[in-house]
């Protein structure tokens, strides 16, 4: 299995089970949005992998996009999703380069509760 995509699908999941989180949307580029989407389609992926990773001779860059409950303060849910890339990160090698995590809101949902 590629090594960013099983990245990717940690991430997500990490993502996704943070307080305050609803969705966790496909990021990167459109062009990656379109492969994505065609390999769920014909089963290639179990699990998608939404979090796009980006190695460089510098470090990681990782981009999120999340959908988040309108009951917790987005900023204070922004900054545990980094927390979370962060761990995750750190824990499957705590040598990488952290050189930014891109967390991004496209969705305010009013009235959904996150709480487990």
């Amino acid at each position: 299995m590629d090594t960013e995509v099983e990245l990717s699908r940690l991430l997500t999941t990490a993502v996704a089970a943070t307080p305050g989180v609803t969705a966790v949307y496909a990021s990167g580029s459109p062009i990656r949005a379109v492969l994505r989407v065609a390999a769920e389609a014909f089963g290639r992926e179990d699990e998608p992998a939404k979090v796009a990773v980006t190695r460089g001779d510098d470090g990681v860059v990782v981009g999120v996009t999340i959908g988040v409950t309108d009951g917790a303060p987005v900023p204070a849910t922004m900054r545990l999703v980094g927390d979370a890339v962060r761990a995750v990160l750190l824990e499957r090698d705590d040598a990488a380069t952290i050189t930014g995590i891109d967390v991004r809101v496209c969705r305010i949902e009013e009235g959904v509760d996150t709480a487990p």
